[in-house]
């Protein structure tokens, strides 16, 4: 018999908690002291009816569980699952009492291990049994011979995170109600009878991770839905086993590698999308998915040519999305041949070729066709005049060439969406006859970017519906109509209209940037209640900012005034509800204060004020603007400290810059701690650029821009990634040492403290900006030497210590030795490359004139002990080598000392001479 020895099992009437740990199986007979230890777990139980947690697993236990455990109704956790082998073929039972017995008194239990204890149960009465237990989280009953269907009494546990139900003999179809389980975690139902389960819908659960690790053969699923969740790792090749698979939904998980041949297996798929994930390699063919209507691999890495489908054969398929992958090679002209297809989306990858050859008849079923931003060209392609059933129609940034008769869209009745920018192209807009029906009575969004217009074209105005039109780079001239859109970087030379604001009702975006008009803004652009950003930069607008353009910050989201003629002061009427994320006003002549009212938009991330007349203290009052992002209020009359009494924290801020203004104090130590976003570091593949969506629905956005001065030389910056970090503090007053903050923004690229009245030394922490690719440091009253750990700089490419106080020599190092001498000019005490002025060699100690008393006369003292020391240590060490006698007394007499000393030497010496005395036996034998 074999029975398990318990040591260190203790009760003791007062325990809340019991712990049985895993026991030591021994072999034989069970004694009477093992009698007792098991009679005594029982008396025990009875004495621990307050325990909350019971673990006797693996005890190796037999028989009959104690029927004592049903008391201990306090019970959270049980645990009495058995090991299959350490169970030695007798099983742990639950018999008298059963599993109905045991439970029925422990409602507060919430994990129940049971896994490998043999269960008395007449089919799947056990489930009404456990239906009680509705506090339950974790089920764990493998291997317990359960059996029977699983019964819908078990949906009362909806607090269940982990079922365990594998090895078991059930049967039926898996019960549906697991998917309401919102808990869920874990659920193991291998090894069973379970059959009958056609569908499986994980999706739009963020929490749930796992991969596919085979799908077993035969098997009856239908539908596999695990869209947006944290599946990932490879699909199988296993996967070609769910001959029954007719909607498979992988979208925007974490899948990667190839795609498995076997795929071409499922030949009843209707319905696949692998869209947004990290799949890679060649497709495999699809021509054997003869039922499929809907393909979406978007958003992969996928490569390689598509002609290895037969899409023509393809008789059902009715949407083929393969954006934002990198194929190549041609598109197949099939696909615009087919009878059943309606939407054709093959954007942002690298197909190449032209349509010149492609001719016949035409789908008058397609509705959208979207070949932008490829590598195609060649003459426009003519045939899509021949579809007629378009609604969408983009084949921007790619190489089509050649002149197109605008009359020609005539045909495209239907059309809602053209985009033919970024192309080679030329239109004649000439031959427009608006006698006859209405010239693109549904076009909503109309972009014409770059696409040699020179006058703005006449049928504009019979559009009705047009609500998006991009006509930007081009070369109109003349005057802007009073409509609607996006004429920015053109010529127009006019005053704005001033009832302008009548036709912007419904406009969101507005842009008349890079052009030249003047005069003032009009105040009936304040109608377009709709607008969420309004950009009129880069003209000669003149006059003071309307008072309800402020107020329109209730709805607006960008407002970018910036490089006009501006004058006045910024009204204080921002709104409570103010949405503002963009506020440039940059480069005009406005004075006056920073609005105290600014502070109610919370949602500011850009705020520019650089280059104006604004007369004012540092803006502490913006403390609740935690957005913000971007700082700039160079160039105006600023004064006073940069603290506030109360820290301003602004943990996203990464852009700042306080440049020639007249602040003074010592540098914002305070201030500087708060600025999180420059003290950590960002990978750039997760960069991202500042920018404002204008639709949630659309790609359309504003990319916020601004100027820097970098290396000496202003910039402009027009995309501003997330990860760009700069703190421009030049030509103030600035006063007292560099603060220690500084030393913490190991993600600052630019670092600008010259033109102030600094001092103290060049502090070492600047070594630890790792990223810091421009410091100035220039036209301060710095003192001391040039830290070594300024050459870890690796990145730095712009350094300016010139016109201070610093001495010694440059420190060597490649990467500062590569500066010029400018960057180290008028420092009256610096030497050494790569200036010009050598550092001096150290003092070398005058050998005085000779002292008759001391100066020349040799000390033979000195030189008789030299002699005496090498003489007598020669008497000694050359004996030793060349006199066997001398060399045996000198190490017995040696010997003797130490075992005089160290006892345990002798007893060890005396062995070693008797081994090697029979060694020496042997030898001679």
């Amino acid at each position: 018999m074999r029975i398990s020895l318990l040591s260190g099992l203790f009760f003791y009437s007062y325990i809340a908690t019991v712990f049985i740990i895993t026991a030591v199986l021994v072999s034989g007979k069970c004694q009477s002291h093992q009698q007792g230890l098991l009679l005594g777990l029982r008396k025990g139980l009875n004495s621990s009816l307050s325990a909350n947690y019971l673990n006797l697993s693996n005890a190796g236990f037999t028989g009959q569980v104690p029927a004592e455990i049903s008391r201990l109704t306090n019970l959270i956790t049980l645990d009495l699952s058995v090991n299959l082998f350490l169970r030695d073929g007798r099983p742990l039972k639950l018999q008298k009492p059963n599993l109905k017995m045991l439970v029925e008194n422990l409602t507060r239990l919430r994990s129940l291990h049971l896994g490998g204890v043999k269960i008395s149960a007449r089919g799947n009465e056990w489930c009404k049994w456990l239906s009680s237990l509705t506090n339950l989280e974790e089920l764990s009953m493998s291997n317990c011979n359960l059996s029977g269907p699983i019964e819908d009494s078990l949906q009362k546990l909806k607090n269940l995170s982990i079922i365990h139900l594998n090895r078991n003999n059930l049967f039926g179809p898996l019960p549906k109600f697991f998917a309401e389980f919102q808990n869920l975690t874990s659920l193991h139902l291998g090894d069973n009878n379970l059959s009958g389960m056609e569908t499986l819908d994980l999706s739009f659960n963020n929490l749930l991770q796992g991969s596919f690790l085979r799908f077993p053969p035969n098997a009856s699923l239908q539908s596999l839905l695990v869209g947006d969740t944290n599946f990932g790792g490879r699909l199988p090749e296993s996967i070609g086993n769910l001959r029954q698979l007719t909607r498979i939904e992988l979208t925007n998980c974490k899948f990667n590698g190839p795609l498995p041949k076997t795929l071409e297996k499922l030949t009843q798929l209707v319905y696949l999308d692998f869209s947004t994930n990290n799949f890679s390699g060649p497709v495999p063919s699809f021509t054997a998915l003869k039922a499929l209507t809907y393909l979406n691999l978007a958003h992969n890495q996928f490569n390689g040519s598509i002609l290895s489908t037969n899409w023509s054969s393809l008789l059902n398929l009715v949407s083929l999305d393969l954006a934002r992958n990198s194929f190549s090679g041609t598109v197949p002209p099939t696909l615009f041949r087919s009878q059943s297809l309606r939407r054709i989306y093959l954007p942002q990858n690298q197909f190449t070729g032209g349509f010149s050859e492609v001719k016949g008849e035409f789908s008058s079923l397609l509705e959208a066709i979207d070949l932008s931003r490829n590598k195609l060209q060649g003459e426009f392609p003519m045939f899509v005049f021949e579809i007629q059933g378009p609604r969408d129609l983009s084949l921007s940034c790619n190489k089509f060439s050649g002149l197109i008769t605008l009359s020609a869209f005539h045909k495209l009745k239907n059309l809602s969406v053209l985009d033919l920018s970024y192309n080679n192209l030329s239109f004649d807009s000439s031959f427009i006859n608006l006698s006859l029906p209405p010239f693109l009575p549904n076009i909503a969004i109309l972009k014409l970017s770059s696409c040699n217009l020179t006058k703005f074209p006449d049928f504009l105005k019979n559009l009705s519906i047009l609500y998006h039109l991009d006509l930007s780079n081009n070369r109109i001239h003349g005057q802007i109509p009073t409509s609607y859109l996006d004429y920015s970087s053109n010529n127009f030379s006019s005053v704005l209209p001033h009832e302008i604001g009548d036709f912007l009702q419904y406009v969101c975006f507005f842009s008349l940037s890079g052009n030249n008009f003047h005069g003032s803004i009009p105040k009936s652009i304040c109608q377009g209640s709709s607008l969420l950003l309004l950009d009129l930069s880069n003209n000669s607008l003149s006059g003071s900012i309307p008072e309800c353009l402020i107020q329109m910050s209730a709805s607006l989201g960008v407002l970018n005034l910036k490089r006009n003629n501006l004058n006045g002061n910024i009204s204080d009427t921002f709104p409570e509800n103010c949405l503002l994320q963009t506020l440039d006003l940059n480069q005009n002549r406005l004075g006056g204060k920073v609005p105290k009212s600014l502070v109610k938009c919370r949602m500011l991330e850009v705020l520019d004020l650089g280059n104006n007349q604004i007369d004012d203290t540092f803006p502490c009052h913006l403390k609740s603007t935690l957005r913000l992002r971007v700082l700039v209020l160079r160039s105006n009359k600023f004064k006073g400290h940069a603290n506030c009494q109360e820290n301003i924290t602004w943990p996203m801020l990464q852009i700042i810059d306080l440049a020639s203004n007249s602040f003074g104090g010592k540098l914002p130590q305070g201030l500087l701690m708060t600025w999180n976003a420059m003290m950590t570091e960002k990978d750039e593949p997760y960069s991202e650029i500042l920018h404002f969506p204008i639709l949630k629905l659309s790609e359309l956005s504003f990319q916020d821009s601004m100027t820097v001065t970098m290396k000496g030389i202003e910039l402009e910056l027009v995309k501003i990634l997330t990860i760009f970090t700069s703190i421009d503090f030049s030509s103030n007053k600035f006063e007292g040492p560099i603060p220690e903050a500084i030393g913490d923004f190991r993600a600052l690229y630019l670092l600008n403290l010259s033109n102030n009245a600094l001092t103290g030394t060049v502090p070492s922490f600047l070594g630890n900006l790792l990223k810091l690719e421009a410091l100035d440091l220039s036209s301060n009253h710095l003192i001391g030497h040039i830290p070594l750990q300024l050459a870890n700089l690796n990145f730095l490419s712009f350094l300016n210590l010139s016109n201070n106080e610093l001495i010694g020599k440059i420190p060597l190092g490649t990467q500062i030795q590569s500066f010029p001498e400018a960057s180290f000019e008028n420092n009256a005490g610096l030497c050494g490359p790569p200036l010009k002025a050598p550092c001096e060699s150290p003092p070398v100690t005058k050998v005085g004139p000779p002292n008759p008393r001391t100066g020349n006369h040799i000390n033979w003292n000195l030189i008789s002990v030299e002699i005496g020391f090498v003489f007598g240590l020669g008497a000694v060490i050359v004996p030793l080598m060349f006199w066997k006698r001398w060399r045996i007394w000198y190490s017995n007499r040696i010997d003797r000392v130490l075992f005089k000393f160290f006892p345990k030497l002798d007893h060890r010496n005396r062995n070693h001479r008797t081994i090697a005395q029979w060694i020496q036996g042997r030898r001679l034998l």
